[in-house]
This record gives structure tokens, C-alpha cells and sequence, in this order.
């Protein structure tokens, strides 16, 4: 079996972003959003650290709460460059499921399933970014 590194699609930024993780069950807007933080991003998804369980192939709605989102999006919204307001949404998939030894509550594996192309770019893009400022960072110590 490959190891997770391996197995591994998008690389991954560690950033702590503010979540809204929903059930994807309808009515909508009657599911309870679970505030969490992210402890790490990728195109391909994220892995939060919730109090409350999820099962592995829960689907759900995520969105994330990402400053300065939109200075990376193609197009017009580059113009809006404000933190308040900049999110991510997606529909997405509960991958794995693993209980925190060190305190209570969870960690979850979350797979994008439906994002919007241009949100999806602009979150490639920042993550590209980053990653090249952290590397650039490293090579200077």
C-alpha cells in the first residue's frame, strides 16, 4: 500500500483557516455548522480538528474562511480586495475519521467532490504562492 505521501494529488500548506463544515442533508439551512479550524490546505481538500464526529463517507458542505482569496482569483474580483467576506464553498467528503489521543474531538481528511472552477484557481494559486514564500524562506535560514 503507498503511504500518504505518496498517495498524495495537490501538496499541502499548513494554514489555520476558519471552517463551516454542514451535512450535506436537505433542508440546507436547517443543518447545524460545526465551527472548526483547518490545520492544513490543499486543491484537493483539508484536514480539520472538529469536536463532533463525523463518519468516513459523510458528504458535506465546507466553507472556508480564506483573507485575501480573491486577490488570486482570475477575472474582475481581483478589484474587491477586502479580508471580510472571502470564502471557499464546496461539497465535500468525509475521507477518514481519527480520534485525537491528546484532547477530545476528532480529525478529519475532507476531499473537495464540487468547487467552483474559478474558486478552485484562485485557492491553487494562493497555496502555490505560499509554498514558494515558505521554500524561499527556508533556503534563506
Amino acid at each position: 500500500m503507498a503511504s500518504g505521501a505518496e498517495r498524495r494529488r495537490y501538496e499541502r500548506l499548513p494554514k489555520n483557516f476558519r471552517v463551516e463544515v454542514r451535512e450535506f442533508k436537505f433542508p440546507l439551512a436547517q443543518q447545524r455548522p460545526h465551527e472548526v479550524c483547518c490545520t492544513d490546505i490543499s486543491s484537493g481538500g483539508l484536514r480539520v480538528e472538529c469536536p463532533d464526529r463525523f463518519e468516513q463517507g459523510d458528504k458535506v458542505t465546507v466553507k472556508i474562511h480564506i483573507p485575501s482569496l480573491n486577490k488570486y482569483h482570475p477575472g474582475f474580483l481581483k478589484v474587491f480586495e477586502t479580508d471580510s467576506g472571502q470564502y471557499l464553498q464546496a461539497i465535500a467528503e468525509i475521507m477518514w475519521v481519527e480520534e485525537r489521543g491528546d484532547e477530545p474531538g476528532y480529525a478529519l481528511g475532507i476531499r473537495f467532490l464540487d468547487v467552483d472552477q474559478d474558486d478552485w484557481r484562485a485557492l491553487s494559486n494562493l497555496i502555490q504562492k505560499l509554498l514558494r514564500e515558505q521554500e524561499a524562506a527556508e533556503d534563506k535560514a
